[in-house]
């Protein structure tokens, strides 16, 4: 009757939080080629990285990343983004600033995209980006930006 239940616990000091946002895009890009099949032999970031090289003629992107995290790490992530895009804690204008913080890392948007997206000049987009990015570390003490 005293079975010992393990659970895991996450490590958020393996990456920043930027890196675990960007990590977490590059988790919803794997899982969206696995298209519901696991590969039997290749790993996901194996054959991602096979189609890049027959790509030859396409130009290589330079936030192009490997996914390292595996699933309890992104579904942790994905309730870290729900929990802060629906607190009741956090004031609206804090909010918008935080979501162009996950924004700009889970979809890796350049600047350009997002001016156009949120019609934003870019000089307000850097610094709501980087607003955001310092209330997430301060709201949530696990997680460290550079």
């Amino acid at each position: 009757m005293n079975a010992m239940v393990k659970t895991k616990v996450m490590d958020w000091s393996k990456f920043t939080a930027e890196e675990w946002f960007k990590q977490y895009g590059a988790y919803i890009q794997t899982c969206r080629m696995k298209s519901g099949n696991i590969p039997d032999s290749l790993g996901v970031n194996q054959i991602y990285w096979l189609i890049c090289e027959n790509n030859k003629g396409v130009a290589p992107r330079k936030n192009q990343l490997v996914c390292q995290i595996n699933d309890f790490e992104a579904d942790e992530v994905r309730k870290l983004i729900i929990d802060l895009k629906f607190s009741n804690r956090i004031c609206a204008s804090a909010k918008a600033a935080v979501n162009l913080f996950i924004e700009k890392n889970v979809r890796g948007l350049s600047d350009r995209k997002m001016e156009d997206e949120f019609k934003l000049g870019r000089n307000c987009l850097k610094n709501m980006v980087a607003c955001g990015g310092f209330y997430i570390s301060g709201h949530d003490k696990r997680l460290r930006i550079k």
